[in-house]
């Protein structure tokens, strides 16, 4: 199949911005498109300061709560707004009109409404009769995964595809993956060398301590409960946790429980951290065990940056589809602090950590947003391509009923 010209693409999207996984994930994947085809960007809000010529378009926020009114409204007035005039309309959020939608977290469906029980089913299903928020969202997904062979779903990993069509009969063909990418610039990791002594000192570390790093805000869901209770049973003598991201409601709960597990003088809670790759090189190990997560781009960060990387199995965590034990530690029951206990204990050794961080920083080369780029574009292609076979058998049909009609 020949490449297309550049195209006119729309993107849909709530906040076009760098923070968060999914939001980077959309900006690195658009900014690339950008510098070949003429993108417009259908957003409540944005922040943009890179040289590709994007072009923004003001969405109006109704209401900031709820989230599945809000998400309602963003749908109706994004099909208002983008017309007809595009030859791609490509959604990172749940609308029912796009082209192309890349589905960056599980089903709303999967969670609780599927349970494995007839009764709990049952009351899920009753729940769900009773609930605007259940049935906005359930209905946005419906129409999202509905069963069209004009439209293509890009998955971030085989976690996500899985999810889907474990609720949704959609066949394989519907679907094509593209992992998060990674790009730690050198420039931040040479000046994160520079400041690592001052930012040691700046949350009391020693220069000999070993330096285990959390990144998230989901803090419950990315596993904290059994990182602490598993660091509680190391040496604490030469361990420091660092825990980066802000944690909402929940975070005066995680700062009681590393009291009740004596970690407060081990443990730094550093709230929402502005530039985390600078944080990463100051780090010795970087640890994730979440509980479920699409395709977590901070680990690939921290092996980007040298880090030796531990994560959950893939059972539990997108990007491990891309990683073997021993390019990071791959956790077979995040669940177990007993196990991240003895995988801790195990970096202690200066070799073996050097050892998978080396193997870590040389997967990572592969892993890059240009990839992810690379099979957005060909989404496009195929989008265009379906479309030009069903003009062209909607035309053969028509022709086929004209002659039929004249016979007659």
């Amino acid at each position: 199949m020949d490449p297309l010209p550049g195209l006119k693409i729309a993107v849909l999207i709530k906040r076009f911005l760098s923070t968060g996984g999914a939001e980077k994930y959309a900006m690195e994947v658009i900014r690339r498109l950008a510098s070949e085809h003429e993108v417009h960007v259908f957003a409540q809000e944005w922040s943009f300061h890179g040289p590709e010529p994007i072009t923004f378009h003001k969405i109006a926020r109704v209401c900031r709560k709820p989230a599945w009114l809000n998400q309602l409204f963003f749908s109706c007035f994004c099909r208002r707004a983008v017309g007809q005039g595009f030859d791609v309309v490509h959604s990172f959020e749940k609308v029912a009109s796009f082209d192309v939608m890349t589905v960056q977290s599980p089903c709303f469906k999967s969670s609780g409404i599927a349970a494995d029980k007839s009764w709990n089913r049952m009351l899920g299903w009753m729940r769900l009769a009773f609930s605007p928020r259940k049935l906005a969202w359930l209905w946005l997904e419906r129409e999202q995964f509905s069963d069209d062979p004009a439209r293509v779903l890009i998955a971030v990993s085989g976690y996500v595809k899985r999810n889907v069509q474990a609720q949704y009969p959609l066949p394989d063909d519907r679907f094509r993956l593209a992992y998060t990418g990674v790009e730690v610039s050198q420039a931040a990791v040479t000046a994160s060398n520079h400041e690592r002594d001052e930012l040691r000192a700046r949350w009391d570390i020693g220069i000999n301590d070993l330096v285990v790093l959390f990144v998230g805000t989901e803090f419950k869901r990315k596993g904290l409960d059994a990182l602490l209770q598993g660091f509680a049973k190391v040496p604490r003598a030469r361990f420091k946790l660092l825990i980066a991201g802000g944690g909402g409601e929940r975070l005066e709960f995680y700062k009681n429980l590393a009291d009740r597990l004596q970690l407060d003088s081990e443990v730094r809670f550093l709230g929402l951290i502005d530039g985390i790759d600078r944080i990463y090189p100051i780090a010795d190990i970087y640890v994730l065990p979440t509980l479920a997560d699409p395709c977590p781009l901070a680990p690939l960060e921290a092996m980007a940056a040298g880090v030796a990387s531990v994560m959950s199995s893939s059972t539990y965590n997108g990007t491990a589809e891309l990683i073997r034990q021993g390019e990071a530690v791959i956790l077979s029951n995040p669940h177990d602090p007993e196990e991240i206990a003895a995988v801790l204990l195990k970096l202690m050794n200066p070799h073996v950590r050097q050892q998978v961080a080396e193997r870590g920083q040389q997967l990572v080369r592969q892993l890059t947003w240009d990839n992810t780029a690379a099979v957005t574009a060909a989404a496009y292609q195929d989008v265009i391509q379906l479309r030009r076979v069903n003009r062209h058998v909607a035309g053969i049909v028509k022709g086929a009923h004209g002659c039929s009609a004249t016979i007659r």
